[in-house]
């Protein structure tokens, strides 16, 4: 086994360790549960369904995509909507990097806009994720950026003002741009710079034609991060006062 495949087993499995810990220690009965999208939030829908066969446990998912979605219901998991549990009792999600100060930058799958919807929503927000996301330099990931189709051109200068670079997200088996499921345009911001997040999230947003960015600069209550010695999970708390 060469040194990639071994660092990706790695990953896997501290993947799979922190989805266990949110799954068995903070998912309880009658709880409507926030299920984010990626692939360590797939291993985390894995433990729910064994969760629930073994412990009987009533439990309700709402979907941040419709790849979840899918997955959930291969699960044999009961899925609702926002529209009928408005309210989760918490939202367990992934990550693309979390940053010293716990700010997330989140949306490498496109459905960053629901998750930050979700996260919203939910009482609590804890964040799954394998030892190589934390901690991370802001700049290291560009932020995701979900825009109107008629305004891609529009927002380009705003975008540079606050110095960033709009990249149109291409994926691979398909022509043209990413769509998300709400039918916009999915684009890559990158800065050169370190900037405040908390600003830069709050000016995007009003950039007419932007829909939402990855930016979650609030961070979750929990981030459960899987470590290699396959047992210690780190469980950091970060204020309950917050919301998002």
């Amino acid at each position: 086994m060469n040194q990639k495949e071994q660092q990706f087993q790695k990953q896997e499995k501290e993947k799979l360790l922190a989805a266990q810990k949110a799954a068995k220690e903070f998912i309880y009965d009658e709880f409507a549960v926030g299920v984010g999208t990626g692939s360590t939030v797939k291993y985390f829908i894995q433990e729910l369904g064994i969760l629930i066969e073994e412990d009987d446990l009533e439990i309700i998912t709402v979907p941040s995509s419709n790849e979840t979605h899918l997955e959930l219901i291969k699960a044999g998991l009961p899925v609702g909507t926002l529209v009928e549990y408005p309210e989760l009792e918490v939202y367990v999600d992934g990550t693309d990097i979390i940053t010293e100060d716990f700010v997330l930058i989140k949306g490498g799958g496109g459905a960053f806009t629901k998750e930050k919807i979700l996260a919203s929503a939910s009482k609590e927000f804890i964040v799954i994720a394998d030892s190589s996301k934390y901690p991370k330099d802001l700049i290291s990931q560009p932020v995701p950026v979900e825009i109107i189709s008629d305004a891609v051109n529009t927002v380009i200068q705003p975008i540079f003002c606050l110095g960033g670079e709009l990249r149109i997200r291409h994926g691979t088996g398909k022509v043209g741009p990413v769509i998300s499921d709400n039918g916009n345009i999915i684009g890559d911001i990158y800065f050169q710079k370190l900037y405040n997040p908390v600003v830069i999230e709050k000016e995007l947003n009003n950039i007419p034609g932007i829909v939402e960015n990855g930016l979650f600069p609030k961070g979750p209550h929990k981030i459960l991060i899987g470590q290699e010695d396959k047992t210690k999970i780190i469980v950091r708390e970060i204020d309950t006062k917050l919301k998002h």
